[in-house]
């Protein structure tokens, strides 16, 4: 099998040495990912200097050729790389303040693109895997379907109970709390929570509503939507009541699956979001109505 590398060529490298310099507490500030292979797709992948980061192919990968890459940490290279001969997965991290590789991948003869960069928020693991529909503009409905979305509904409710008990079966799943609060007249939605599914390329938000006037709000729960700049994606499951008591406050979770259009948004949790909550306004009384 051909590895070729601008800095060094890498025969039977442990993975091993990239793990000695690792802290375990560190892996807090790193993500899982998931993405679909697609050789249309520059893969750009965040790394880190303290903790090594792995990519996993769905089988053995046929050769590398990287830039900037080494063996050793020993010889000038912004980046080290691991790999043994014949194994599905390799593992990178940074040597230098922002360093920058790249390396092409060849597996089931193609060719998949992957840049690194150092960053303060690096991944510490990428599985790629096949998916029949990435980078194509077919709708996802085929294979997201209802009962899919609703058990992806009750996973992100059962989101703290399970990390709690099994820490590992939430690994595969992003989560942030980004507080953002969205002001309408006599009321307010706070986005307490965002999941981040990504083979079903779905996004679950938790939203908190509370009333600030007199009145309760009556909204429509099946026309809940986030706002991404110009972008609007609109619910596609809905676990919500449909009203705000008067000075009160009520919860609601729904998610957005893939782009307006049909294709994957490979939406991140990391986006500025506004939710949008239609009301529904109050029929004017009649002369005849006391």
């Amino acid at each position: 099998m051909e590895l070729r590398l601008q800095h060094s060529v890498i025969g039977l490298a442990l993975v091993a040495a990239l793990c000695a310099h690792a802290q375990p507490h560190a892996l807090q500030n790193q993500v899982i990912k998931q993405f679909p292979l697609d050789e249309r797709t520059v893969y750009e992948i965040p790394i880190s200097r303290k903790l090594p980061t792995t990519l996993m192919f769905p089988s053995a990968l046929m050769g590398l050729d990287g830039a900037d890459v080494s063996a050793s940490p020993e010889q000038p290279a912004p980046v080290l790389l691991a790999y043994t001969s014949g194994r599905s997965f390799f593992t990178v991290r940074a040597l230098e303040a922002g360093a920058r590789a790249g390396v092409n991948v060849i597996w089931r003869n193609k060719t998949f693109v992957i840049r690194f960069t150092d960053s303060e928020e690096p991944y510490a693991s990428v599985t790629f895997y096949e998916d029949e529909l990435a980078g194509r503009s077919v709708s996802l409905q085929r294979r997201v379907t209802p009962e899919v979305l609703l058990g992806l509904l009750d996973r992100a409710k059962s989101f703290a109970l399970v990390q709690t008990q099994y820490p590992e079966a939430v690994q595969q799943i992003e989560r942030v709390s980004p507080g953002t609060v969205c002001l309408y007249k006599d009321f307010r939605a706070t986005i307490e929570e965002v999941f981040r599914f990504d083979p079903e390329d779905t996004l679950v938000f938790r939203i908190k509503l509370e009333s600030t006037g007199d009145s309760e709000v009556v909204y429509q729960p099946q026309r809940l939507a986030i706002r991404v700049g110009a972008e609007v994606y609109y619910a596609s499951i809905v676990d919500a009541s449909g009203i705000v008591p008067a000075k009160g406050s009520t919860s609601a979770f729904f998610a957005v699956t893939g782009t307006p259009r049909g294709g994957r948004a490979n939406l991140s949790v990391k986006n500025a979001f506004n939710v949008i909550v239609p009301r529904v306004e109050p029929e004017p009384k009649s002369e005849t109505q006391e």
